[in-house]
């Protein structure tokens, strides 16, 4: 499915630079609708560059796809998003719970919080039961630079 959401164009510009490649959200509830995700997952959305027609997406598709084997959709920036299932009403069923979590983060960054930070307190977090290396270090300390090293939070 394809689609022009307005949420989905805007959150492919919560990173004001434009550079970021991906949109992570976590900690989120509706995260259980979009397949093979929890509530606690870090789901990192694949965004590439528009073109000026759609068929010149092909290979970014085909890049991005591979490389983010556990998403089953990637945003176009300023343009839409393409999501894919088993079927035709899972996908319609995805797309619906991607539009949620596209409003979800716009609305977090609206409030200055990043929607791919693991939360401190307030929340389940598997760091708290874990013991061992790294127990000191919160999980969201380790996770608040995105690999592109940008920091939604920072950016409001």
């Amino acid at each position: 499915i394809h689609t022009h959401s307005m949420y989905a164009q805007l959150a492919t510009l919560l990173d004001p630079t434009e550079t970021s490649k991906v949109l992570r959200i976590t900690h989120l509830e509706m995260l259980k609708g979009v397949g093979n995700h929890a509530y606690d997952d870090i789901l990192e959305i694949p965004i590439i560059d528009n073109r000026p027609s759609e068929d010149l997406l092909a290979d970014q598709l085909e890049s991005v796809i591979q490389e983010y084997p556990n998403c089953n959709c990637v945003l176009v920036r300023r343009h839409g998003i393409y999501v894919w299932g088993d079927s035709w009403e899972q996908a319609k069923t995805q797309a619906e719970s991607f539009d949620y979590l596209f409003q979800s983060a716009i609305e977090m960054k609206k409030m200055g919080l990043d929607p791919g930070f693991v939360p401190l307190h307030g929340t389940y977090r598997v760091d708290e039961e874990l013991a061992g290396e790294d127990a000191n270090e919160p999980t969201a300390k380790r996770l608040k630079t995105n690999k592109d090293g940008w920091n939604a939070a920072s950016n409001v």
